[in-house]
């Protein structure tokens, strides 16, 4: 501030100088940094749930049947020696649905069996080739396999698939009713394996 006086007679002349104006900064705006950081999480969940898939393959038994087969070869005439061959057939009939994103592609199919002394025998189920002779060689068999379940079937995300896997086990009846236990697992290509057992 300044003053001055030109005389004792005349009033004082105050020069006032205007206070300094700071302009402020414009406020930014984060509605579009937000926007852009939804957007590229949306897009981290979409590839996350395509290559990721965060559901299951279920599997479920609906009903097991079991065929037992005696078979005699003869030998020799002369020396009159038979071999008797006992098998087993368990036809096992399953659920399989695909809760997975993607379609998914069955691949081989195998039951272990556990006797009470925890050995194990495993077995693969006879294939798409086998079925007609044996339905055939076995009459027993043909009402048991109306709907077979096949390797390289496909079971698109949401469907299920039910048929029959059967099984030709060199075990007697008795020996299967004492079993410990009887899983079946069902491979998935490019997924882990699923499992089933029978209940006895």
């Amino acid at each position: 501030m300044r003053c001055s006086a030109e005389g004792s007679g005349r009033a004082a002349t105050i020069k006032t100088v205007p206070q300094p104006v700071f302009a402020q900064a414009e406020r930014r705006s984060f509605l579009l940094p937000i926007l852009l950081a939804l957007v590229a999480l949306g897009v981290a969940v979409a590839v996350a749930i395509h290559y990721f898939p965060a559901t299951t393959i279920d599997i479920n038994h609906v009903r097991t049947e079991v065929a037992s087969t005696r078979t005699v070869f003869s030998g020799s005439p002369i020396a009159g020696v038979s071999e008797i061959d006992e098998t087993l057939f368990v036809a096992s009939t399953v659920r399989i649905d695909n809760q997975l994103r993607v379609p998914i592609y069955l691949d081989n199919f195998r039951l272990t069996v556990t006797n009470q002394q925890d050995q194990e025998m495993t077995v693969k189920a006879a294939e798409k080739k086998e079925l007609p002779d044996l339905q055939t060689n076995f009459a027993a068999l043909k009402p048991l396999l109306a709907t077979p379940l096949l390797r390289d079937l496909a079971i698109e995300p949401g469907k299920a698939a039910e048929g029959t896997l059967l099984f030709p086990v060199r075990l007697s009846k008795n020996a299967w009713d004492a079993r410990k236990s009887a899983v079946i697992k069902v491979d998935v290509y490019h997924q882990p394996a699923v499992y089933v057992t029978i209940p006895k």
